[in-house]
């Protein structure tokens, strides 16, 4: 690196902390405050902590995006981080460093930013120490398995003036953008409901203890989580356990698909939830239910979430569906159909899924980087398109409607559901 650009790097990082970012339009999205910027055809040097199935995908995507230096790889499973290491050589002729603690990739002050594609009980505090750490911030979804988290994740990047960025990439795919165009120039008539679906949640987990695999470091893993055992069921199925994941494929998939309703909408604050479910075919074990419905009223409009056997909509094992005044709008990653056929709106088809980490989407972070505007999948926008989900898992719990303040994201007057929307960390881990 040249000592031109060190400088230059300093201030861009210097230049957010304790910056506030005032806020903007309709959905939140601040205007994040302007910083020194990295040159146009500078790369954004990057290090991905979290080395698993999601964490390879993204790795495999960077490790030839000409936009960005893979410079570090961190993972607490050392054979994660190894294997990390050679898919980069091999996909780009470049070693990158490799750590077993993340503490290390945020002392180094070339690193511009970090990817977090990791457990959901980390994402928060790997999120507010990346932006004290004066890196931006590219984190999976769902941002938080609580809503306290979720705020206090905006909060930092507003405190510290970074860009962060929700893994939400079907913000970035045309497909998506296409019909949302649509349902806004109110080809289907005015929106008044919609529903997304997904089929049961899969994960059983059976909690046996074992032996901590080499090479492991247990207690990193768990980090802020209560201390358990180790289990290769908690390790590899994560997302069954309410330590790690709040509801499975509600919160996995649901984000998704309900930050598309958001868009659609153009409404983010719901105002009352209510949430059924269970386990009807004994799943010993499991946390989180296979089966759950819900619906959240927000002003003008009623959304469903369905999570069930055998789910399908036209053929569409997950998606959402618009319903118009004067028509029906479907949309999944492959394509988008309107109904009825009168309307004059024929099927559009999208362009095949390469990999679960978009190209577009990092670059758009990448751009934000730069230009210290916001992504399009901005934190404020992740935490809200998140919320919904973990009320809906706090119905399920309380089992009663439940009416939501969006203002002080507290429920009104119900102190035992306000119990569950935060969560003690382990010490020394804490907010």
């Amino acid at each position: 690196m040249t000592s031109q650009r060190i400088p230059r790097r300093d201030i861009l990082r210097q230049a957010g902390t304790g910056a506030l970012l005032a806020a903007g339009g309709m959905m939140g999205f601040p205007s994040i405050v302007k910083a020194a910027r990295l040159g146009p055809s500078e790369r954004v040097r990057i290090a991905v902590i979290g080395c698993g199935g999601m964490g390879t995908r993204h790795i495999e995507a960077l490790a030839v995006n000409p936009n960005c230096d893979l410079a570090a790889v961190c993972d607490c499973y050392t054979p994660r981080y190894e294997n990390a290491v050679s898919v980069v050589k091999k996909l780009s002729g470049k070693t990158p460093d490799g750590y077993q603690d993340f503490r290390r990739v945020l002392d180094r002050a070339d690193i511009d930013a970090i990817f977090a594609p990791m457990p959901d009980h980390w994402h928060p505090l790997m999120t507010i120490l990346g932006c004290e750490a004066g890196k931006d911030v590219y984190v999976e979804k769902p941002a938080s398995p609580t809503v306290a988290e979720g705020r206090a994740m905006v909060d930092a990047a507003r405190r510290y003036g970074r860009v962060v960025q929700l893994g939400t990439q079907q913000r970035s795919m045309p497909i998506f953008q296409e019909a949302v165009r649509l349902i806004h120039e109110g080809r289907i008539g005015k929106v008044t409901s919609a529903t997304c679906w997904v089929g049961i949640n899969g994960t059983r987990v059976g909690f046996t203890p074992g032996q901590v695999p080499a090479g492991l470091d247990w207690d990193l893993w768990l980090g802020p989580a209560p201390w358990a055992p180790y289990s290769a069921d908690r390790q590899f199925g994560f997302m069954g356990c309410q330590d790690y994941a709040r509801g499975g494929e509600l919160t996995n998939w649901g984000v998704h698909l309900m930050d598309i309703v958001h868009w659609g909408i153009r409404q983010d604050r719901p105002l009352s939830v209510q949430a059924t479910g269970g386990l009807y075919r004994g799943s010993a074990g499991s946390e989180n239910y296979e089966t759950v419905d819900a619906i959240w009223e927000y002003p003008g409009c009623t959304v469903t979430w369905e999570q069930r056997h055998k789910n399908e909509y036209n053929g569409r094992s997950y998606g959402i569906k618009f319903q118009g005044t004067e028509g029906t709008l479907l949309v999944d990653r492959g394509s988008y159909e309107v109904h009825p056929e009168s309307l004059g709106i024929k099927r559009v088809e999208g362009e095949p899924e390469k990999s679960w980490a978009n190209p577009p989407h990092h670059n758009n972070f990448f751009d934000s980087i730069k230009t210290r505007q916001p992504p399009v999948a901005e934190i404020e926008q992740g935490h809200r398109s998140t919320t919904p989900l973990l009320i809906a898992g706090i119905a399920l719990k309380t089992r009663r409607k439940l009416y939501w303040d969006a203002e002080t994201e507290t429920f009104l007057r119900d102190e035992a559901a306000n119990r569950y929307l935060s969560r003690a960390y382990r010490a020394p881990w804490h907010l």
